[in-house]
């Protein structure tokens, strides 16, 4: 039959032929080639390790993350101790929004400082020593071995740890304890940097958010179902805040039946906490005072007209038979508590 065709048929068949075989050679060297180098079909090419800038954007965001985190356990803590401000644990939460941009600060500053050095000594270390354990790959992240993390975190933070109570003066008690704080915090944030894979960023800011959510979710709840017990003032009339209170550092602050109030060197809190070696403010004043009650016992204060003198409210604390006054400062942190004088 092949005798019975045209030349020119024979002659592109042949071609025809010769084409597929060449195609065919062509298509196993590939294969063979993709084989040996890992990046033939089905296989994925290797990604070289994240750059600086995006080491500092994904850390920046994981230590937002878990800060908030830490500030939603600390919200949980706090309404359930007597130091805990008006409003509750409810009240505490609305707050986070604004504390966005500390956050974004801090989480900044903690990524360039931390987890940045933390995953170039564990890069060193990787090429010093190799990976732990003999291991080849690190799922596709091409930074560290998390296997180096670990320790690079160490030692980072015990450096850090050190130079925080050499140049600012933290007593060695507080630099202890903030050295296993900063690896617990160093060591997620270091372990999703080292990644190189896409959408990253979009997945700490999903999965981030539905953590929170749901951390503050069960906050709620163990309140809610009393597994927790949230703490509330107890209930206080005006013939119990009469006397006298002291703030233990010498301080005093008569509150007579008749209305009258006489300050004597006691706390006087106007701002952020002083530095270790600064003075306190104190308040030296006589003048009146009023009880301010509520149908909420949380909301209950006892209220000064001090000339000269910054404080003016104090909230009602401690527990019933033991009530003692607190006084915040414009940041809301606790500065000075009052007992009575016995």
């Amino acid at each position: 039959m092949r005798d019975r065709m045209p030349p020119g048929v024979i002659v592109m068949e042949t071609r025809a032929r010769a084409g597929a075989a060449r195609t065919g050679a062509a298509r196993v060297e590939t294969a063979e080639t993709g084989a040996a180098t890992g990046t033939g079909a089905g296989a994925v090419a290797p990604v070289g390790p994240p750059s600086f800038g995006r080491v500092v954007a994904v850390a920046t965001g994981m230590l937002m993350l878990e800060l908030t985190l830490v500030l939603v356990g600390y919200a949980l803590y706090g309404a359930t101790q007597d130091s805990s401000r008006g409003g509750g644990y409810g009240a505490a939460l609305t707050l986070l929004p604004l504390s966005v941009p500390f956050l974004a600060l801090f989480g900044g500053m903690g990524a360039a400082v931390l987890v940045a050095p933390t995953l170039m000594l564990a890069g060193s270390l990787e090429r010093r020593f190799g990976r732990p354990g003999g291991a080849g790959g690190d799922g596709g992240g091409g930074g560290a071995a998390p296997g180096w993390v670990v320790p690079a975190a160490v030692v980072v933070a015990a450096v850090c740890a050190l130079m925080a109570g050499v140049y600012r003066g933290f007593s060695p008690l507080t630099a202890l304890v903030a050295w296993p704080a900063a690896v617990v915090l160093i060591v997620p944030a270091a372990l999703v940097a080292r990644l190189s894979r896409r959408w990253l960023l979009r997945g700490i800011a999903l999965w981030g958010t539905l953590a929170i959510a749901g951390a503050a979710a069960l906050g709620g709840l163990a309140l809610g179902s009393g597994v927790l017990e949230e703490y509330r003032p107890p209930a206080a009339t005006r013939a119990d805040v009469v006397g006298t209170w002291t703030d233990g550092r010498g301080g005093t602050l008569e509150l007579a039946a008749d209305g009258t109030a006489t300050a004597d060197g006691v706390l006087d809190p106007q701002g952020f906490a002083p530095l270790p070696g600064e003075a306190v403010e104190t308040c030296t004043a006589r003048g009146t005072w009023t009880f301010a009650a509520a149908a909420d016992s949380r909301d209950q204060k006892v209220v000064t007209d001090l000339p000269d003198c910054w404080a003016d409210a104090w909230e009602i604390g401690g527990e019933d038979g033991r009530i003692v006054l607190h006084r915040w400062d414009v940041d809301g942190e606790e500065m000075a508590t009052l007992t009575r004088e016995r």
